[in-house]
């Protein structure tokens, strides 16, 4: 999904970064960088983005629900529209 550029709201990427067990915010596009790259989210944590999961698999970051909060606060200040994305 890509952002709408005629929608007022900026899109996020809800993704969960190697090795950890928490969604952040970034608003990097899934897939616009290479995976195990560094990338920024809301809340000036930086996580390395996952590696793609086989074709026919559930990704395992699937089961992750939790949330950074400082992430959603900022989202929710800008007024930012959600995806969650699992790689």
């Amino acid at each position: 999904m890509f952002p709408n550029p005629y929608d007022e709201r900026d899109d996020v990427f809800w993704i969960v970064g190697l090795s950890t067990d928490v969604r952040h915010a970034t608003e990097v596009i899934p897939g616009a960088h290479p995976p195990d790259e560094w990338v920024p989210t809301l809340c000036q944590h930086w996580i390395r983005l996952p590696f793609p999961t086989p074709a026919g698999r559930v990704p395992t970051t699937a089961a992750i629900q939790r949330q950074c909060l400082r992430c959603g606060e900022l989202a929710e200040q800008r007024g930012c529209s959600g995806v969650i994305w699992d790689f």
